[in-house]
């Protein structure tokens, strides 16, 4: 009878399809259907797709009704057999469905004239966006968003996060149009938009409206997807999608619908999944900000190559000659997410340019290493995720221009800022000392952002900004100008944040009442401890340059406690455990604080060292165009961050505090944490992995480098740029800042490698360029910072060097001594080059 009935087109702004075929829908609904008879109408809807498609119209509605039900029904033959159908009809009689406009030239629908259309004609053309908006929640329905009692096969999902690509290319193709004047509120309603858009904005995005929302929920899935040791496949799959749409079609949205892209969409369903990521991921903290303990974390996928590009091409020819392969072309969205798939299940390394290979006969095997957190979303998708942030966005600067800046690119710094820091608080307006910086008062109750969470994000603001400054590169000088100036806002700003944070947690830790050490010290001790500080000879120094003595007496009489390894932290001995906590109060009480603040402040270390690490970098790029004002707000907070971790890294109680918790976490019996205490040694608990100096030291000697670096291309850049306006005297400006922080960091440096370089294994000395991994001392941690101040010193010109040669000969030559290999290799160079070049040695011979 249906048959029958379908073989006579149906007249417009008629429904009696949708009325005769609704009985099929109601046996699917019908809980007591058996599963037999609901195969039976799924073949049966197929067979009517096959031969009357060409007669459908209000029909659609039943039959894509009938194929959401099917995916929703445990039965594994029948969703697949719902899936195949829709693949079926995508492959098929997609023209049928999605008739093509051929009456507009325009490039972008969201210009298609509506003002002279009939009445007949918008209800046409909204009857046709409300069967592609039915195909699209169809196709949606098979990806498994939910935890259920039984799982459908992960296929399914992946086959129907292709079809919403395949979607974005019709809209993109306008072969679908969106509807006129048909906007609703109502979720389950045909029209429903985004709220604070102009009518013909708010329009088109009901086309795109299920796909973005349909993806983001995928992307956010709590249903387990694990295949071949590859965990959260839906999840990654959604991401990889939702990026590949964004990154083809992302030119047509304007700046506002962008925004509502990025606040209702992307950003929502991203931090959902973060915050109810429950995983033993969330609860791992490093030893140190320089050795990550989470490096199993997943990579952010790379740019993917254009749509023209060679081996793209060559994949798409190879899948159309596959056995099951679609008579249509592939899309260009369509076409990198099948080949992004491809990649992900044979083992790629994320280059589709090479993905036509991976599927051939003689391809390399299978490269797919068992994750160790298959079920985390943080292991395995949110790099990806957030790694899809910064390419859509960055891919979209050179086309709306400095909208992006003004309008898109504080929605993504919060966000980012978000995973760096947390929610936003103001940590120096306490209203109670009751009240900590770590309540729900500052904090969202439910969640903050472990170490894997900063790195992360500290990761891909980083790439943001790299990205930004090659487009400073490119752009025109205002725009350029301007980027700069936000780079640097947005990197101080964040690391400003971050240490203001990191203050308020480190001033309540010592606040509280946490164990405190008793100092007990032998005759010898006492006596060393009052002794002086034995001078650093510079025989060298006063027999070339007599006019200036200044390193060996700042050397003698600087402050102890101003570095770390101290003789004092040295000799400190740790009382009896017990004794230490009946003066202290309850020891329940303070390991409880310590487990709430000393991770805390361990990630805020973390989250800084990362700001800092890939900073000059940045800044190398754009130093030419950057202003005064600027470059000054990021040296502040970079100094900020110095100092924090400098008096951090000589805080006893601190160090005792790291100590103690670390011991906490061992929870074996006495004997073996005795033993553990004795193999790192009870005298250097500021020290060892894990130790407070491990954490500061390392923030504070990358905060040097990142100061250092910064001034030296300042202070040896000419800024010779047509497109600069003002240019402002970088070398005056830069010289008295770097040489100040040169001899503050040598002059540590000389103390500390003088009285501790003794206890260093003597292999870490030959090959120091990177800070201490194992053993904090200032002169480990600082070893790589003064390497590059030495390079840094090699690229001086010859009136540069020659002018401050009071200041930098001494530590030349009293670096000659130190233990380090690389260090006295770069000294060597610098006397080789310069120094014989202001004795007139015109050469030096090798030896």
């Amino acid at each position: 009878l249906s048959f029958k009935f379908l073989e006579k087109p149906e007249l417009h702004e008629f429904n009696f399809q949708r009325l005769f075929l609704r009985p099929f829908l109601l046996i699917m609904e019908n809980p007591g259907s058996r599963d037999d008879v609901r195969e039976l109408i799924l073949r049966c809807v197929d067979n009517m797709i096959r031969s009357l498609s060409h007669n459908l119209r209000s029909g659609w509605k039943i039959f894509f009704s009938i194929l959401i039900l099917s995916a929703r029904n445990p039965n594994e033959k029948i969703s697949t057999l719902g899936l195949a159908i829709l693949q079926r009809l995508l492959d098929e009689h997609l023209d049928e469905l999605c008739r093509r406009n051929t009456g507009s030239d325009h490039e972008n629908p969201q210009n298609e004239p509506t003002e002279s259309m009939t009445s007949f004609e918008r209800r046409i053309r909204n009857a046709n966006a409300e069967d592609f908006v039915g195909l699209c929640h169809a196709s949606l329905s098979f990806v498994q968003i939910e935890e259920v009692e039984k799982l459908l096969p992960i296929g399914l999902s992946m086959r129907a996060l292709c079809h919403t690509a395949c979607y974005a290319d019709l809209i993109a193709q306008k072969r679908v149009l969106p509807p006129v004047s048909s906007q609703s509120s109502d979720p389950l309603a045909f029209g429903y938009t985004y709220e604070g858009l102009q009518p013909i904005e708010a329009e088109y995005m009901v086309l795109w409206r299920p796909l973005l929302d349909g993806l983001a929920a995928g992307m956010c899935s709590s249903a387990k997807s694990n295949s071949g040791g590859v965990g959260c496949l839906v999840q990654k799959g959604s991401v990889m999608t939702l990026r590949a749409i964004l990154l083809r079609h992302g030119h047509l949205f304007s700046v506002a619908q962008w925004s509502v892209i990025l606040r209702h969409v992307i950003l929502p369903a991203i931090q959902s999944a973060v915050e109810f990521d429950t995983s033993p991921v969330v609860n791992i903290t490093s030893e140190s900000p320089l050795v990550s303990s989470v490096e199993f974390l997943c990579a952010p996928l790379p740019l993917p190559p254009r749509a023209a590009d060679e081996g793209l091409q060559k994949f798409a020819v190879q899948e159309s000659t596959a056995e099951s392969a679609p008579s249509r072309s592939l899309g260009e969205a369509e076409l990198l997410v099948e080949a992004s798939f491809a990649d992900l299940r044979h083992g790629g390394d994320g280059n589709l340019s090479r993905a036509y290979g991976l599927s051939k006969e003689n391809s390399p095997g299978r490269n797919v290493h068992e994750q160790p957190f298959p079920d985390s979303w943080l292991a395995t998708t949110a790099p990806l995720a957030l790694g899809m942030l910064t390419d859509i966005v960055s891919e979209q600067i050179s086309t709306l221009g400095d909208d992006v800046r003004k309008l898109l690119w504080p929605i993504v710094l919060c966000h980012y800022q978000l995973w760096i820091i947390g929610p936003s608080t103001d940590v120096g307006k306490k209203q109670s000392d009751d009240i900590s910086v770590l309540d729900d008062y500052y904090f969202d109750p439910l969640w903050r952002p472990c170490e894997a969470v900063v790195r992360i994000g500290c990761c891909e603001l980083n790439r943001m900004l790299v990205l930004l400054s090659d487009f400073c590169d490119e752009g025109d000088g205002t725009q350029s100008r301007k980027w700069c100036g936000t780079i640097c806002a947005a990197i101080a700003e964040t690391l400003s944040k971050n240490v203001a944070l990191e203050n308020a947690i480190y001033e309540e830790l010592t606040e509280r009442k946490l164990p405190v050490p008793i100092i007990a010290y032998s005759e010898t001790e006492k006596k060393n401890a009052s002794g002086d500080v034995s001078k650093v000879t510079l025989e060298w120094a006063e027999s070339i340059v007599t006019e200036d003595t200044h390193v060996e007496k700042r050397v003698a009489t600087l402050d102890k406690d101003a570095i770390g390894g101290l003789d004092k932290r040295e000799d400190q001995k740790l009382c009896d455990a017990d004794e230490s906590d009946h003066l202290n109060g309850n020891r329940n009480s303070n390991v409880t604080n310590l487990e709430r603040f000393v991770p805390a402040l361990k990630v805020r270390c973390v989250a800084a060292f990362a700001l800092q690490h890939h900073l000059p970098e940045v800044i190398s790029r754009i130093v030419d165009k950057v202003e005064e004002d600027d470059i000054s707000v990021l040296l502040a907070a970079l100094d900020a961050s110095r100092g924090t971790a400098c008096a951090a890294s000589v805080d006893v109680a601190l160090a005792l505090a790291f100590q103690k918790f670390i011991v906490s976490e061992w929870e074996d019996g006495v004997e073996e944490v005795e033993r553990n205490i004795d193999a790192v040694g009870a005298g250097s608990y500021d020290r060892h992995l894990g130790g407070s100096g491990m954490f500061f030291l390392t923030q504070e000697a990358d905060a040097n480098r990142s100061i250092i670096q910064i001034l030296s291309f300042l202070y040896l850049t000419e800024c010779t740029k047509a497109d600069v306006l003002e240019v402002w005297d970088r070398k005056t400006f830069a010289e008295p800042l770097l040489l100040e922080r040169i001899s503050d960091i040598l002059d540590k440096f000389l103390l500390s490698e003088r009285k501790d370089g003794h206890l260093v294994d003597p292999n870490f000395w030959r090959n120091s360029h990177d800070t201490g991994e194992k053993f904090a001392l200032y002169c480990t941690s600082s070893a790589g910072v003064v390497c590059s101040i030495l390079k840094t010193l090699l690229k001086f010109s010859s009136e540069q060097f020659y002018s401050q040669k009071k200041i930098v000969l001494p530590y030349i030559f009293a670096l000659v001594r130190v233990r380090s290999d690389e260090i006295r290799d770069h000294v060597s160079t610098i006397l080789n080059t310069r120094v014989a070049n202001l004795l007139g040695i015109d050469e030096v011979p090798e030896v």
